[in-house]
């Protein structure tokens, strides 16, 4: 009896590494997807080359800056970002929708460290070629601090 029970307290011995293993796997994607998204830096790209085919420039939009992000205010300034793209989408019928639920998504999954972040009307209004190339910026800034290699 003593026997069968050394064989098995070994077999578990054998597989503890490779369980840890994947338990590390695991929760390593699950940190790195929830706040990376190569998807959405890639439709904010596609946003700003549709709307420079356009010629839209006259849309002004309230934009948040790097700063901010980089100051723990990375929830607010994505949903500021995502109403705006709202407003942009809204004027501009031709721009997909999809970049409104990528934000959505990505707020979701975030916390603010500020004690107070600014509401999105303080941030100073752009062109929305300014408002994406800061939107796309930010997305960048996030994927890197976060170690998502895409």
């Amino acid at each position: 009896m003593s026997g069968k029970r050394t064989e098995q307290h070994q077999c578990y011995m054998d597989f503890a590494p490779l369980i840890l293993y994947f338990v590390v796997m695991v929760m390593r994607q699950a940190k790195c997807h929830s706040v990376c998204s190569s998807e959405t830096v890639t439709e904010v790209k596609s946003l700003i080359s549709k709307l420079a085919r356009q010629e839209l420039y006259d849309c002004r939009l309230y934009t948040p800056t790097l700063n901010d992000y980089e100051q723990n205010c990375s929830k607010s300034i994505l949903t500021c970002f995502k109403k705006e793209a709202t407003v942009l989408i809204g004027e501009n019928k031709f721009l997909s929708k999809r970049i409104i639920d990528m934000l959505h998504s990505l707020s979701k999954q975030l916390q603010d460290k500020g004690q107070t972040c600014p509401a999105c009307e303080v941030y100073k209004e752009e062109q929305a070629r300014t408002f994406l190339d800061t939107l796309l910026k930010t997305l960048q800034k996030m994927n890197a601090k976060n170690n998502c290699s895409f």
